[in-house]
């Protein structure tokens, strides 16, 4: 199964969801079209674990570099959330995302992994500011850098501001900084 779902993020990030069909994930995983349903009922149910998987992957790349580095400073923070949104495996949330759009039944399934993972970073966001922060507020501050981070990792190829890019991740550390240092 795990050669599957690795397959299957391989093939969104390389060719994007439409392409990755089921021939293309089986060749990639070297195993036949009727092995791959043997572990999945569907095309849809594989690419809902490969999402659940790259969910998995960023919180726990954001988790180790916390344990690892002790307390990260806000600045470092910012960054490395601006990492994970411009990390490969993150072309496949936004590959899945634009064909959850228009896929009523993709919408559908992906909306408790999209929830599970934006639970999760607001929950890493806890822990990291200071406990008179509000849930509130800490929520707001957390989804709204990955979403800044999102729209600005898709419009850095075809417009790239780096000089804005900088001044953004700073302005970002100074907003999270007043919100853990009361």
């Amino acid at each position: 199964m795990a050669k599957l779902v690795e397959a299957t993020i391989e093939a969104i990030e390389e060719v994007g969801y439409h392409r990755a069909s089921v021939g293309e994930i089986s060749t990639r995983a070297g195993v036949s079209k009727g092995g791959l349903f043997r572990h999945f009922e569907s095309r849809l149910e594989l690419v809902v674990a490969a999402a659940e998987e790259v969910g998995r992957r960023h919180m726990t790349n954001f988790r180790t570099l916390r344990a690892t580095t002790g307390h990260l400073s806000p600045l470092d923070l910012v960054r490395e959330a601006r990492s994970a949104t411009r990390h490969e495996t993150n072309v496949v949330w936004f590959e899945l995302l634009v064909a959850a759009r228009t896929e009523p039944e993709l919408r559908e399934r992906l909306s408790p992994v999209a929830r599970a993972l934006l639970d999760d970073v607001e929950n890493a966001a806890r822990e990291t500011v200071e406990p008179g922060v509000s849930d509130e507020l800490t929520q707001l501050v957390a989804t709204s850098l990955i979403h800044m981070f999102d729209g600005e990792s898709i419009f850095r190829y075809t417009y790239p501001r780096p000089e804005l890019e900088e001044a953004r991740l700073h302005a970002a550390a100074r907003l999270l900084e007043s919100l853990t240092q009361r």
